[in-house]
């Protein structure tokens, strides 16, 4: 055995079972924290409220918000909420006129809309309800939109707000008319 005496071969053989346990449990520790590690999936918080002003439409990637008149178009980007403000899409109002005065109490919203790529969506609001909206166009890139209340809209000033979209960037536009 060269160079071992008997009894350091001997207590080398009795230690030898101590040290494989320990080594197996080591590696069994070192298997388990990297499995674990890799089985383990943490969901990403959700995104932040679109803002500031008042949400009118929150989609996955996209939001619609108006605060002080204004309406934006806001797109979910790493994480933030991000207005587009590269004038891409072409929201134009075709009615009620902003500013107009005595607009009958049920009255048709209308937009046209542009783009240089296909629209993938779009909506109007009347003081934040959605209409229920017809629309068509000569091409994917270039349409017309129309919708009117569910019920009589009230006395006063009402905000409407247009709102189109492709699949990178997207427009709105808010105003006002009175009935």
């Amino acid at each position: 055995m060269s160079g071992l005496r008997n009894a350091d071969y001997a207590s080398a053989v009795r230690r030898l079972p101590v040290v494989a346990v320990l080594l197996a449990a080591a590696l069994i520790a070192v298997g388990c924290g990297s499995s674990s590690a890799s089985q383990t999936t943490s969901t990403p918080p959700p995104p932040p409220k679109p803002g500031p002003g008042q949400v009118v439409f929150q989609g996955s990637s996209w939001a619609v918000v108006v605060d002080h008149g204004e309406a934006s178009a806001l797109h979910l980007v790493g994480g933030a909420w991000k207005p587009d403000t590269s004038g891409v899409v072409k929201v134009d109002v075709l009615g009620p006129k902003p500013g107009s005065k005595g607009n009958p109490p049920r009255l048709q919203v209308a937009a046209q809309l542009r783009a240089n790529a296909d629209l993938v969506e779009s909506a109007l609001w009347v003081d934040g309800v959605e209409l229920l909206e017809k629309g068509g166009g000569l091409t994917p890139t270039r349409g017309t939109i129309y919708g009117t209340t569910v019920s009589p809209l009230e006395p006063g000033k009402h905000t409407a707000v247009a709102y189109a979209r492709t699949g990178t960037h997207g427009t709105a536009v808010a105003w006002t008319f009175s009935v």
